[in-house]
């Protein structure tokens, strides 16, 4: 628009707030409320102003007309006609639709608006807080039947740090190979020991043990016949390894001296006591006094409280073959105890006897050192070997491994006999005295030696 074109519209100032209200120019005389305070005020009459109206916006509310006071010749206030304020054309009584107030932020409202707008905002206060109850009350219900387990049991585990191996897997990882190195350990400090009581620092504790190392191994003695290095590990039944039972083994094979084959013993019949004998019953000669025999030594351990312990009873019964000196050399009431393996042995002297049972007593370690000893059936030691027994019945053959005590009569001529049935099993490796006593006699276990290699 040119700046020569008049304004269209008028102002005056609210005489209750001081804000002015815009009205369209020519506007007569109109009461209206505020469109600020909403109270009710009066325009001023501008449509009988002839010329250019200088806006009221400049006049102080103190320059409107008042009542004149007491004392004073009050000054007579012109009615203004209801006919021309009726005979307009409609003007809106409303101040706040038809007018636009220069200095009103965009945001200002009317006060319809704004208790329009407040009770809007109880409404939606109220609904918020139904909602919120409705989700409490909810929730409340739905833990209370069990959902808070729920929210446990779908929760993720925390992830367990990595602390290394556990005491199971450390154990199993010990019975599988560890057990190795600490019996070399110990083997090693047995046959490098000088004095028997040094060695029986290694040693399993078993009732005899001392006066034995005593005997066979004097002050300064050593093991360097049966080198440390030619042991070599075994590994036993897992049923073994759980109770703790571990073992090593030496092994030589038969040696035969040329030199017996080629000295000057004369003829081979004055030799061996055969006619016509040959170089071939001479070499069964040498071998059945045991010049070619092979050496078997089993190295037992048992895993205590105070570590891995050698039984030395197996090792010198072993190594210095007392089972085979026993038998063959009888003494007149002589006694020893032996780890053997037993079995019932058909004897054709007491086939047809019902009540004598005949046993097969075989050395740990040498299968071809054995004796048969009969025994009662009806007798205390023949009860307790019963389990054994298999001839005449439905069992199938059958062996066990067993402590036992053998010994030679007092009278002429000696008779070897079976003194006693200490335990199954070898005694301290898991054999315990008493173990034959109300035996289940259609179970056998297999037994520690079972796992020899013979």
């Amino acid at each position: 628009m040119s700046g020569s074109e008049k304004p269209s519209t008028a102002s005056f100032p609210c005489e209750f707030c001081g804000k002015n209200i815009v009205v369209p120019k020519g506007l007569p005389a109109t009461k209206a409320p505020c469109p600020y305070c909403s109270k009710e005020v009066t325009s001023p009459d501008f449509s009988m102003v002839a010329g250019e109206v200088e806006p009221l916006s400049h006049k102080p509310v103190a320059e409107l007309p008042k009542p004149a006071t007491i004392g004073e010749e009050p000054v007579p206030i012109a009615p203004r006609p209801v006919q021309a304020i009726a005979s307009q054309s409609a003007p809106s009584k409303d101040f706040s639709r038809i007018t636009k107030i220069k200095d009103v932020p965009s945001q200002a409202v009317s006060g319809d608006s704004a208790a329009a707008n407040k009770r809007g905002e109880r409404r939606l206060l109220m609904m918020i807080l139904v909602l919120l109850l409705l989700v409490i009350g909810g929730s409340a219900l739905w833990l209370s039947g069990g959902g808070l387990d729920l929210l446990r049991s779908e929760a993720p585990s925390p992830v367990a740090q990595d602390t290394g191996p556990s005491a199971e897997e450390l154990e199993l990882a010990w019975r599988t190979e560890g057990w190795k190195q600490d019996a070399s350990d110990v083997l090693a400090g047995f046959m490098t020991s000088k004095t028997p009581e040094a060695r029986m620092k290694y040693t399993i504790a078993n009732d005899g043990v001392s006066e034995e190392l005593g005997r066979f191994y004097p002050a300064g003695s050593d093991d360097m016949d049966t080198p440390l290095q030619y042991f070599v590990h075994r590994t036993g039944t897992e049923q073994d390894h759980q109770r703790g039972i571990f073992r090593m083994q030496y092994r030589q094979p038969s040696q035969t001296d040329m030199r017996h084959y080629f000295a000057p013993i004369g003829s081979l019949d004055k030799a061996i006591g055969v006619k016509g004998a040959t170089l071939i019953d001479m070499a069964h000669a040498i071998d059945k006094s045991h010049m070619s025999a092979p050496v078997e030594i089993l190295a037992f351990f048992k895993k205590t409280d105070e570590g891995l312990k050698l039984d030395a009873s197996v090792f010198m019964q072993c190594k210095f073959r007392t089972f085979r000196s026993f038998v063959d050399f009888p003494r007149l009431g002589d006694k020893k105890i032996f780890r053997v393996k037993m079995s019932e042995a058909i004897d054709h002297e007491h086939r047809e006897n019902k009540n004598i049972r005949t046993y097969r007593i075989e050395d740990c370690a040498y299968a071809d050192d054995y004796v048969n000893v009969s025994v009662s059936a009806d007798s205390e030691i023949g009860r307790l070997l019963a389990p054994l027994n298999w001839r005449g019945t439905e069992r199938e053959y059958q062996s066990r491994t067993a402590t036992i005590e053998l010994g030679w009569s007092e009278e002429k001529p000696a008779r070897l006999q079976l003194e006693r049935l200490i335990c199954w099993e070898f005694l301290g490796l898991g054999g315990e005295p008493g173990n034959t006593i109300g035996e289940n006699l259609t179970e056998i276990v297999p037994k520690v030696s079972q796992t020899s290699d013979n």
